[in-house]
């Protein structure tokens, strides 16, 4: 299973430079193989709604955004449900000497460690560099960044 953190699936909802070639990338994946988190659907709903503040998304496109989002939650995701055991991780990966890691960050790597996923996607360089080092296989799909 590939576990995909917010900043590899937003491009799939929000148009950026790297949109198409996320979406060929996970439109390759067989279905149910793709997994994102509780957690990831809390984040993403942060992202669009600050980019709604910011004024790069009009409230119209926020309804699409969020209809579609949803239907791949029930259609072509797994979507893993977060545990006091994640939130164990995560602490313990925050409490580590000269971590760089952010709280969401600790705990997207907390899920994908608990549910022994076979590849970690993101797009965040720093991200990936720290899930290495915990072991994790990381990958950016081959996006050109």
């Amino acid at each position: 299973m590939i576990y995909v953190d917010t900043s590899f699936l937003a491009p799939l909802y929000i148009e950026e430079t790297t949109s198409l070639q996320v979406e060929a990338y996970l439109r390759s994946q067989p279905p149910r193989q793709i997994s994102i988190s509780e957690w990831t659907q809390v984040e993403f709903a942060s992202l669009v709604s600050r980019r709604v503040r910011m004024g790069e998304l009009e409230s119209e496109q926020v309804l699409t955004i969020f209809h579609t989002f949803e239907a791949d939650c029930t259609n072509i995701y797994t979507v893993l449900n977060v545990s006091s055991l994640d939130f164990q991780l995560a602490t313990s990966l925050l409490r580590q000497d000269k971590t760089t890691l952010r709280a969401g960050d600790a705990l997207h790597l907390a899920i994908a460690q608990n549910h022994q996923v076979q590849e970690f996607l993101t797009l965040d360089k720093a991200l990936a560099n720290t899930a290495q080092t915990f072991g994790l296989a990381v990958s950016n799909g081959g996006i050109d960044l």
